[in-house]
């Protein structure tokens, strides 16, 4: 996220990226890099907002955070709470108020102070868990982002068309959305770099699979 990106408009697409069906999304957004001159004002924009999300039964139409998958995932996972990085909203692994006694629940958490060598920043969580990492310049964002063993999916938030094509250009992803998240065309192909897999699924490409040459 650069700092001429529309702060509202980018804190609603965050927050789906990462808190949409528990973090259980084999693309979603778990690591935020934003530009160090807006990065308190985003955070404090971040903390508003995860106030207003509903944690509780996922076949209540209110629910924002439904139950995670188990109890080792993410809460007892220590391979993702093994650093130094601070838990900012709210503390972690936090059971919220008023639930069901039955199910697995944990709050939506957002890390700050979190480098490329944290392992929360480079093992994936798998829940609702995002971490906050700085960058100064384009090439660092591009650098970072890039430091990973994953590759499927990573997303540009600017105002100049320009900033956001030259970033998209550099990011080893195999989906890359402009000023939004977790949108998905049927006739575009879905993949991944590295770790992530290879080949596609959607679109062209993903038939293309199915066919006798």
């Amino acid at each position: 996220m650069y700092d001429d990106a529309p702060v509202d408009q980018a804190v609603e697409g965050i927050v789906t990226g990462i808190f949409f069906n528990q973090g259980h999304v084999c693309c979603a957004g778990s690591r935020l890099l934003v530009q160090e001159n807006v990065a308190d004002e985003v955070v404090e924009r971040l903390q508003r907002r995860l106030g207003t999300l509903r944690v509780g039964d996922p076949l209540d139409k209110n629910t924002d955070v439904g139950a995670i998958n188990s109890a080792e995932q993410p809460g007892p996972d220590h391979r993702a709470w093994s650093t130094p990085a601070r838990p900012r909203v709210p503390p972690a692994g936090r059971r919220p108020a008023s639930l069901p006694t039955s199910g697995y629940w944990f709050a939506p958490t957002v890390f700050t102070g979190v480098s490329s060598t944290h392992r929360i920043a480079r093992e994936e969580v798998f829940g609702p868990v995002l971490s906050v990492l700085t960058f100064r310049t384009p090439e660092e964002a591009v650098s970072k982002a890039n430091n990973t063993q994953y590759g499927l999916s990573a997303g540009v938030w600017s105002d100049k068309g320009s900033r956001v094509l030259w970033t998209a250009d550099r990011l080893r992803a195999g989906v890359v959305w402009a000023n939004t998240f977790n949108k998905f065309d049927p006739a575009s192909p879905f993949g991944g770099y590295k770790e992530s897999g290879h080949g596609r699924e959607g679109g062209r490409h993903g038939l293309e699979a199915y066919l006798a040459h």
